[in-house]
């Protein structure tokens, strides 16, 4: 997700369809990214935001893309996130954020609102795992070892805003895979993959905040 936050020149208006239909009106189209869709408020001020209040990820409306048969026939093709599941994405993502925010990026991480403080909002919305999920009930005895073309896809939505006001000032939509090498997949190699994704948009997400208050 290269997301956003710049390029206000290269917007145009909003498209119709699925995807853009939830999108709020002052909310414009910025072309020329790698995130699939993203949109900008062309009157924001960025510049203003010196710090930064990350909510948790969203997890409870997470769409499952269940592995295909020629994986699933090893096991059980009901791929669900159990409570630990979602706390560890929880924490894997919060933990990616304050690494590139805070610790690489220099912004600090308040828990309040305040004028200068903008609000990162995520929520997954979509995982498609390559295979059963590394446990008792979707792999037959004995573990067999899988191997796969990465661990698959999460999909994400994340919102920003004004922490004060709560007006949206930027959104983006994004999907990205793993490693695109094969594998092993089980729980550590997942949970790794996961890791490096999360660090990748968070990355990205510094990188243009980076930009917008000149440290590059």
């Amino acid at each position: 997700m290269s997301l956003l936050l710049v390029g206000c020149q290269n917007t145009a208006q909003h498209q119709t369809g699925r995807d853009t239909a939830d999108i709020p009106p002052n909310l414009v189209r910025v072309n020329h990214t790698s995130a699939k869709l993203a949109f900008v408020d062309p009157n924001a001020e960025f510049s203003k935001y010196t710090a930064i209040l990350v909510t948790p990820l969203g997890v409870d409306n997470v769409e499952i893309i269940q592995p295909s048969s020629s994986i699933t026939t090893t096991g059980n093709r009901n791929w669900q996130l159990t409570d630990a599941d979602k706390q560890r994405l929880q924490q894997d993502f919060r933990e990616a954020m304050v690494k590139q925010l805070s610790e690489k990026g220099g912004y600090p991480l308040v828990d309040t609102a305040a004028d200068n403080v903008l609000q990162i909002s995520a929520i997954l919305t979509r995982i498609a795992p390559t295979a059963p999920k590394d446990d008792n009930r979707s792999r037959p005895p004995g573990r067999v070892r899988i191997f796969t073309e990465g661990a698959g896809k999460l999909r994400v939505e994340v919102t920003f805003s004004d922490a004060e006001t709560g007006a949206v000032l930027a959104l983006a939509k994004d999907t990205r895979s793993g490693s695109a090498l094969w594998g092993v997949n089980n729980n550590v190699t997942n949970s790794a993959e996961v890791r490096r994704v999360f660090n990748a948009w968070a990355m990205q997400i510094r990188t243009q905040l980076d930009r917008i208050h000149k440290k590059e």
